[in-house]
């Protein structure tokens, strides 16, 4: 594996850089890209966000957000290198990069990586990929502790990230690193309550009839110890929204006491995908590997193209039940 001053070297002799990240992106990955994006901009290089997927509503309040909107899917010719963040194989990656002729650098922390770049940084120790650019910035040497509006943007990137991806600070990934990262960006006065506020308290009512309408409908299987959500793309077209980012729709199906699993499954227009979340020791990478998706052993994700919502049901079920046995 490559070092983070193999990766810096060659971000500071290229001239133009591409960030990227995982399809339907999650606030670990949005977060870590616009921390980078942000800050290789702070240090006078020319960056530039790609990317097929328009970033969620709860996630626009970060700088530059507003590039995510599926305009610029491909590198222009004169990029050097294109930074893909928190994205574990390449099928995955949110841009087209199959002709791209320069250099692709990985940085992830998810176990099942692929180590598909050719310069590849893999932390599975960090709880999300924002530990590893925030200590990538450090060593281009931006300072965390100058008290100016771009440096406390990019902290408040990063501390999005951590938030998203700890289930704020919940899960059995947090480190004591995790918290000295955290505690920096406080020093640089990153506001943790308007970071909370944007991502859980700001959806609109239809977004809530949405999640009590998908609650309505919840199962509970295997002895209660799995819970099913499902989630039409009827419910959108009733409610006039988008379904979009599902995270907090499926997060009340593990507060159910003995839950173990919690799935959701959303319709879309080419088939199906799904999440996958678990307590305690159920690995759900397990189950989202053998159905071609991946993530993390509480957090997972499957794109099943070509399934209905019954079918795609059918399979994850039919995964969970030879765990469970």
């Amino acid at each position: 594996m490559n070092s983070l001053q193999d990766i810096c070297k060659l971000i500071l002799d290229s001239n133009k850089i591409g960030i990227t990240y995982h399809v339907s992106p999650d606030g670990d990955a949005v977060g870590s890209a616009l921390a980078l994006l942000n800050g290789l901009r702070y240090l006078n290089k020319n960056a530039y966000l790609i990317s097929k997927d328009i970033i969620s509503d709860n996630l626009q309040f970060l700088k530059s957000a507003n590039e995510g909107n599926g305009l610029v899917t491909t590198p222009s010719q004169d990029t050097d290198i294109v930074v893909v963040v928190d994205c574990g194989n390449f099928e995955r990656i949110s841009a087209d990069l199959m002709n791209f002729k320069g250099t692709i650098i990985n940085i992830d922390h998810h176990i099942s990586n692929d180590k598909y770049g050719k310069l590849n940084y893999v932390d599975t120790n960090a709880a999300a990929t924002a530990e590893i650019i925030y200590e990538l910035l450090e060593k281009l040497n931006l300072k965390f502790e100058i008290d100016n509006e771009d440096i406390y943007e990019i902290g408040t990137c990063l501390y999005t990230s951590l938030v998203t991806d700890t289930g704020g600070f919940r899960h059995s990934n947090v480190t004591s690193r995790t918290h000295k990262i955290a505690s920096k960006l406080k020093e640089i006065q990153v506001n943790n309550t308007f970071i909370y506020q944007n991502l859980f308290d700001n959806k609109s009512f239809e977004k809530i009839r949405l999640i009590g309408k998908s609650i309505n409908n919840m199962e509970l299987l295997f002895d209660r110890k799995v819970s099913l959500i499902k989630i039409p793309k009827s419910y959108g077209e009733e409610l006039g929204i988008e379904i979009g980012d599902t995270s907090d729709v499926i997060s009340f199906g593990l507060q159910i006491k003995g839950v173990e699993v919690a799935v959701l499954i959303k319709e879309t227009d080419n088939g199906a995908k799904a999440s996958l979340r678990s307590k305690n020791d159920f690995d759900v990478r397990k189950i989202a590997e053998k159905l071609g998706g991946g993530g993390h052993i509480k957090a997972a994700g499957i794109t099943l193209n070509g399934m209905s919502l019954e079918e795609a049901k059918n399979k994850i079920l039919e995964e969970i039940e030879k765990e469970l046995l």
